[in-house]
């Protein structure tokens, strides 16, 4: 049925779309979690804060409606935002309530697509907020975070002036000129050309090579992983020295130790994805406050060598992604993602890939409040049976990069994942050296 009259209704596109068709499949959830100590918010605070976060953030009150093969935001005031207060389970409890999130599916079409859960006790808590990923990114997520902690302790976070057009647009409708009407076309038809022949030769060199599993139902497993601020800093000053770019540098230590653990062949092509901002690539600028999906993809087919020089491969990753930057494909593959979806979840023949990287930089936000702090920061994308093998979303926080992995239970148990991050660590430090 169509969307009702009387609101504003557009229709999803592009990643968007891809992240509504998951649903059929897995919920495609985003669970964030703000570690908090000290004179916590009381739970009627929070709930005046949501309600003030609520007000100011149109795609907060929206829901997802269906009318045949498409999906629109409906804009009409959904209901408030759900708060569940529960008692703080200890120092870990929040990662199996992190897990439960990534499962537990929205009600889209009743809306709104974000809840909270808080876990609170006497001097700690933790605050997880499930986002549905439609309407929400690395960047705007932060954002959101720093308002809703500002109205916590009694502070407008500011002028709202510029949350008036959220939602409006998709990321989509905001493509520089060349990737527009005929252009884009184009565009796309080249892009799939180059596919093709890309999973022709890697059909071709992964002969006698494992095939990762895809099974009929997962669930998704959760390894935060610090490390040290003396790594950290040895990783930055090495990306300066060689010259390449930090994203590609932990992507190269992920596939690699991906690549030792899981791979018995010494020399094998692996799919590795990361993730990319688009909102300053577009036509015109979408400031971090405005809440929505402006995030891309890169994909591509690297060769991984078990005695492989590990700065040949940082620097195969970046040359890649500098190779896809050029042709366009941070906007082709936002374009094409409901395509890839439909593929994926229509064959059941391929996982998208071995390791999946999201590496947003530091993170600006506040960490000291009036009466608390926030001591750490977590981020979970949810994955799906044809999704990667082993993924992470990554930042620069309090000095440190903690890294947030995700794994599914039908691929590895806790000791696998746990032995993968030890080797991914093992391999960056001694690329340091």
């Amino acid at each position: 049925m169509p969307p009702p009259a009387g609101a504003f209704s557009r229709e999803l596109a592009g990643l968007e779309h891809a992240m509504r068709l998951s649903d059929d499949e897995a919920p495609f959830n985003a669970v964030t979690v703000l570690r908090l100590e000290g004179k916590l918010p009381a739970a009627s605070t929070l709930r005046t804060a949501l309600d003030a976060l609520q007000r100011r953030h149109p795609l907060l009150q929206t829901r997802i409606l269906t009318a045949g093969k498409k999906y629109f935001f409906h804009f009409d005031a959904a209901g408030p935002i759900p708060l569940e207060v529960c008692e703080w389970p200890g120092p870990e409890g929040w990662i199996e309530a992190a897990q439960d999130e990534l499962h537990r599916p929205f009600d889209l079409a009743a809306g709104p697509l974000l809840r909270c859960r808080y876990l609170l006790g006497q001097s700690s808590g933790d605050l997880i907020i499930t986002f549905h990923h439609t309407i929400v990114d690395g960047a705007s997520a932060v954002h959101l975070f720093g308002e809703l902690l500002s109205f916590c302790e009694g502070r407008a976070p500011g002028d709202a002036g510029e949350t008036a057009e959220e939602g409006r647009l998709p990321a989509l409708a905001l493509f520089p000129s060349e990737f527009t009407g005929l252009r884009l076309a184009w565009a796309k038809a080249a892009f799939m050309g180059r596919q093709m022949a890309d999973e022709v030769g890697f059909r071709r060199r992964s002969r006698g090579a494992r095939k990762p599993p895809i099974a009929a139902t997962c669930r998704c497993r959760l390894l935060p992983i610090r490390f040290s601020a003396t790594l950290t800093a040895a990783l930055i000053q090495a990306s300066r020295r060689h010259v390449i770019t930090l994203n590609a540098i932990l992507g190269a230590g992920m596939m690699a130790a991906v690549q030792r653990r899981l791979y018995p062949s010494p020399r094998v092509p692996l799919r590795h994805i990361t993730f990319a901002d688009l909102r300053p690539r577009l036509r015109r600028e979408v400031p971090e406050s405005m809440l929505g999906c402006f995030i891309t993809m890169f994909r591509y087919t690297i060769m991984v060598e078990r005695d492989g020089d590990f700065w040949a491969l940082a620097q195969d990753i970046q040359d890649s992604t500098l190779r896809g930057a050029r042709l366009g494909e941070r906007y082709l593959n936002h374009a094409m993602a409901p395509a890839m979806f439909k593929m994926l979840f229509g064959l059941k023949a391929f996982r998208m890939g071995a390791t999946t990287l999201s590496y947003f930089g530091p993170v600006h936000l506040s960490t000291s409040y009036r009466s608390f702090e926030v001591t750490g920061l977590h981020a979970f994308a949810a994955n799906f049976t044809t999704g990667p093998e082993y993924s992470a979303l990554v930042r620069l926080f309090r000095g440190e990069l903690w890294w947030d992995i995700m794994y599914l239970d039908t691929d590895m148990d806790a000791a696998g994942a746990q032995q993968i991050a030890r080797e991914m660590q093992a391999i960056l430090e001694e690329a340091t050296c």
